[in-house]
């Protein structure tokens, strides 16, 4: 008779979690509560942290579910296309079309052994002499020299903007490694180098990729538009990310590469 008890009590504990546990598959919505689905193709890791914090704020404003998966080019090409028996997402972030939420931004960092760069603090373990390496100080640039993007090492998203320079796998390891003399690279990469550099601001607002998000769904709509408000834009210096809202300045002194960048945005009509 206990171990009958057991089983029925293991039972219907099963099911009380298959009830009040939303599910794992695509389109499924938890009970009594509404779930927008996301699904994100994009490279920078930041902007996948940046949306799942965006996902947290939205629920605790709305009370509304957000599950966001990773998604390949494939899935995201069967859903645009509406391929039949795939379920598409309320939003879909991806660099296939859409509206823009948000930009990734490069600088032109040039090798300069003459370029200050400075010591950090001693860290070494208790006992052990610490040898800390010297890292640059990065400075803005205001000249702009053309010829400097030629054979500069670039992500290949970056190569249709930038015919000239040349394509790599590692752009900041290889330009550490001495491999070229200039590379573009993100304000995180170029704070990483321990070679002295100096930064150059991309002319043309070429210097930035967008990141798009195209609503399928209403659903999808209502959480586009979350992320497009000025409070939630701002939230991007907190992932070194920019905004394309020529009225919010999100770097300033403090951050001078990153405000290097920023200042050379495109304008709302892309120019």
């Amino acid at each position: 008779m206990r171990h009958r008890l057991v089983t029925l009590a293991a039972l219907l504990l099963t099911a009380a979690l298959l009830y009040f546990v939303p599910e794992t598959e695509e389109g499924e919505k938890r009970s009594g509560v509404e779930t927008a689905v996301l699904w994100v193709n994009e490279k920078e890791k930041a902007v996948d942290r940046w949306l799942k914090k965006c996902a947290a704020v939205y629920e605790k404003e709305t009370g509304r579910r957000v599950y966001l998966r990773a998604a390949t080019e494939e899935e995201v090409k069967a859903a645009l296309d509406g391929t039949e028996g795939v379920v598409p997402p309320d939003l879909l972030v991806s660099p296939e079309g859409g509206e823009t939420v948000c930009l990734r931004g490069y600088a032109l960092i040039v090798r300069d052994e003459t370029a200050a760069r400075t010591t950090p603090a001693p860290t070494g373990a208790l006992f052990i002499r610490p040898s800390p390496e010297p890292r640059q100080t990065l400075e803005p640039e205001t000249v702009f020299d053309p010829a400097l993007l030629i054979g500069a090492l670039a992500p290949e998203e970056l190569l249709p903007l930038f015919p000239e320079a040349a394509a790599s796998r590692d752009p900041a390891g290889d330009f550490a490694a001495g491999k070229a003399q200039a590379a573009l690279l993100t304000a995180g990469q170029a704070a990483g180098l321990a070679v002295g550099c100096r930064a150059c601001a991309l002319p043309e607002g070429r210097g930035f990729l967008p990141v798009r998000a195209s609503s399928l769904t209403a659903e999808g709509q209502e959480f586009l538009s979350f992320l497009l408000r000025p409070d939630i834009q701002r939230t991007l210096s907190d992932f070194g990310l920019y905004t394309q809202n020529p009225g919010l300045i999100l770097y300033g002194g403090a951050d001078p590469i990153r405000g290097l960048i920023e200042s050379s945005r495109p304008s709302e009509n892309g120019e």
